[in-house]
C-alpha cells in the first residue's frame, strides 16, 4: 500500500514537473512585436473651372498619401468625402476651401486655399463694391426703428454708404419693406446688401426685390432665398453684389424682407442699387 502510494505521489510530481516546464518554455517563447508606425498622411488637391460659363461650379482633384480617411469643407457650410468632389457654389464670393487627411493613426494633415469665386461676365472695376453708388431718390421704409429714421440706428443708416452703420427693426414679423423712389425712373441691373455687424440671426435670409412704375403695383425682379452670409462673426460687414435681368426703367425699386435666420430682430448695414452695367 506504501509503495502504491508512493508511486502515485512521483506520477503527480511528475506531471507538475512537466506543466510548469512547458508554460515557462511557452512563457520565454513569447516575442514582443513592436508596433510599427504608418507613413504619415498627406495633404494636397488642385481645382479647376470646368465650364465658363458656370462660373460657381468647381472640380477638385485630390493629391493627398498615406491617409485612410479625408474630408473637404467648402467654406460654405458644405462638405464632401469623396476624392475628387465637384462642388458648386450660390453666390460669388471668397471661401476657404479646407481638406483634411487622417491615416489609422489619427495623425492628420490639412491644406487649405482661398477661392476667389467671380462672375467672369461682371467687369468688377466699373461694377464692383467701390463703384455701386446709390440712385438718387427718396428713401423710405414701412417699420422704422424705434428712434426714428435719424437716429443711431434708423433707417437712414442703410443708405449712408458706410457699412460701419446699421439700420436695425426690432420686432421683426416678415413684412419690413425698403423703398427707392428715383427722380427719374432708371434701369437697374445691380444692387448690393451688407450684413450688420452683430448677431447673424439677425441677417436676412428670404427676401425678394421689386420694380414699381407708380408706386402701387409691383413687379418681382430678383428673388433670394438662402442666406448668402454664412452663420459666424467673420461674415460680419460683409457686402454681396447682386445681378439680374431688366430692361424696363422703374421709378420705385423695393426690397421686401420676408424672414431673417429666426430673430424677432432685423439688421442690415447697407443697401445700394445701381444702373444696368454698361
Amino acid at each position: 500500500m506504501k509503495n502504491n502510494v508512493k508511486r502515485l505521489f512521483s506520477i503527480l510530481s511528475l506531471l507538475i514537473l512537466i506543466v510548469i516546464t512547458t508554460v515557462k518554455c511557452k512563457k520565454d517563447a513569447e516575442v514582443v512585436v513592436p508596433m510599427v508606425d504608418e507613413p504619415k498622411p498627406t495633404a494636397g488637391f488642385s481645382f479647376v473651372r470646368p465650364d465658363t460659363v458656370k462660373f460657381l461650379e468647381y472640380q477638385f482633384t485630390g493629391s493627398s498619401t498615406n491617409y485612410k480617411t479625408l474630408l473637404w469643407q467648402f467654406g460654405d457650410d458644405s462638405t464632401s468625402v469623396e476624392v475628387n468632389p465637384k462642388h458648386t457654389y450660390r453666390f460669388p464670393g471668397k471661401y476657404k476651401v479646407t481638406l483634411t487627411t487622417r491615416n489609422g493613426q489619427g495623425y492628420s494633415a490639412a491644406k487649405e486655399v482661398l477661392l476667389s469665386v467671380v462672375d467672369p461676365t461682371i467687369n468688377y472695376s466699373i461694377c464692383g463694391e467701390n463703384y455701386m453708388k446709390t440712385i438718387g431718390g427718396i428713401f423710405s421704409v414701412n417699420l422704422e426703428a424705434g428712434a426714428g429714421a435719424d437716429s443711431g440706428e434708423g433707417s437712414k443708416k442703410l443708405v449712408d454708404q458706410d457699412i460701419n452703420t446699421k439700420f436695425l427693426q426690432a420686432g421683426f414679423d416678415g413684412t419690413q419693406r425698403c423703398t427707392f423712389e428715383l427722380k427719374t425712373p432708371q434701369v437697374v441691373g445691380a444692387y448690393t446688401l451688407t450684413s450688420g455687424n452683430d448677431a447673424p440671426d439677425r441677417d436676412p435670409r428670404f427676401w425678394i426685390l421689386q420694380g414699381s412704375l407708380d408706386g402701387i403695383q409691383y413687379t418681382d425682379l430678383h428673388t433670394v432665398t438662402v442666406c448668402p452670409w454664412e452663420n459666424n462673426d467673420s461674415s460680419r460687414k460683409q457686402t454681396k453684389l447682386f445681378h439680374f435681368d431688366n430692361y424696363v426703367a422703374y421709378k420705385f425699386y423695393r426690397l421686401y424682407i420676408k424672414s431673417n435666420r429666426g430673430s424677432r430682430v432685423f439688421q442690415l448695414a447697407e443697401w445700394t442699387i445701381n444702373k444696368k452695367q454698361p
